[in-house]
């Protein structure tokens, strides 16, 4: 059996250091608060980075532990066992893959010699994937109180509320960092989507695209890779835009919402009957309803002190308050949209 220590310390700790990831996130007061939390965690605690899928938890995360010592990664799969996330972790520390060997015993020779060398323990950031309908919890809570009490880790948690078991957020031993839709302002500060916001801007695009797409820099992302777009304004650039945000308003309606259960239909009446954009938790608990997880419909926010319900995304947003049913109602509410740009492009 290999014996790793001195070297695999050393390496373990000096390469995260060197290695800058890219892009950079653009949230410089949540760079800092986390930056802050990882600085001053406590063995035995831990933290959660929660959001939305394509809010940017990653990136923030990963622009926050550039020149940071001893960082590194895994991913969980939807139902795995604690056994399965430890023994993961574990192997990310020590190096070691082959399946035969158990690498809790070099994990703590490693870890041992970690700590004679660097000031404060490795760092495991565990990525939750977004847990689908039908698909268990992840042994999540179980593991990473593990790996954190047991081998004195600092783990971080990148997962969105649909991935991560109501258990791992009620504990004084986490710290909860909320990662929220960006502002338009925010949007349009990514060096990497310059050039493509100025030229939505140019076409009148802008305000079209930031209504469907909302606060997701992803999905801002997905855009400028969804076409082979031309970098000048053109009735061509115009209908793949279109086309693109068809598309996004087509999914929220026919998969988030059509297909959602029937406890989340009933919250969808109450949004349309009262016109709200969000309504509080208290308020649908009255009426026996509950925001059931996974749920790509609606996500559950805390605004001053208070708790309530809001559409998931800018797109559903849409799609409830609209009042809209089917594609021909998605084809008129994109002809809404981009009325005041068809002048601007002849």
């Amino acid at each position: 059996m290999p014996r790793v220590g001195l070297v695999r310390a050393f390496t373990l700790g000096w390469r995260s250091y060197f290695k800058t990831t890219f892009p950079l996130c653009v949230r410089k007061s949540e760079i800092q608060q986390l930056n802050n939390s990882i600085l001053c965690m406590k063995r035995g605690s831990y933290i959660t980075v929660i959001g939305g899928k394509g809010n940017g938890k990653s990136c923030l995360i990963d622009t926050t532990l550039n020149r940071h010592h001893g960082v590194v990664e895994i991913s969980t799969e939807s139902g795995a066992l604690k056994s399965a996330i430890i023994d993961q972790a574990l192997r990310a520390i020590t190096g070691i893959q082959l399946d035969f060997i158990k690498p809790a015993g070099s994990a703590r020779r490693v870890l041992f010699v970690y700590s004679l060398l660097f000031k404060r323990p490795p760092i495991v950031v565990i990525r939750v994937p977004e847990r689908q309908i039908g698909e268990q919890y992840a042994g999540l809570t179980a593991a990473v109180r593990a790996l954190a009490d047991t081998f004195g880790l600092r783990v971080i948690v990148d997962g969105s509320p649909n991935s991560l078991p109501a258990e791992l957020l009620t504990t004084n031993r986490e710290t909860v960092i909320a990662v929220e839709p960006m502002s338009k302002e925010q949007i349009e500060s990514i060096p990497e989507l310059e050039g493509f916001i100025n030229l939505l801007k140019s076409c009148n695009l802008d305000g079209p695209v930031w209504k469907v797409l909302g606060g997701s820099p992803a999905k801002y992302l997905k855009l400028t890779e969804a076409f082979e777009l031309s970098n000048t304004a053109s009735e061509e650039f115009v209908d793949q835009v279109k086309n693109h945000l068809q598309s996004v308003l087509g999914e929220a309606l026919n998969k988030n919402v059509a297909k959602s259960s029937a406890n989340t239909k009933a919250i969808v009446d109450v949004f349309r009957q009262k016109k709200a954009i969000k309504i509080p938790i208290m308020e649908l608990i009255a009426m026996g309803l509950l925001v059931d997880y996974p749920n790509k419909v609606f996500r559950e926010v805390k605004t001053s002190g208070r708790w309530f319900v809001e559409p998931a995304t800018s797109a559903v947003s849409l799609i409830i308050a609209g009042n809209i049913q089917d594609d021909d109602d998605v084809y008129e509410l994109l002809e809404k949209l981009f009325n005041e740009t068809k002048e601007k492009v002849k």
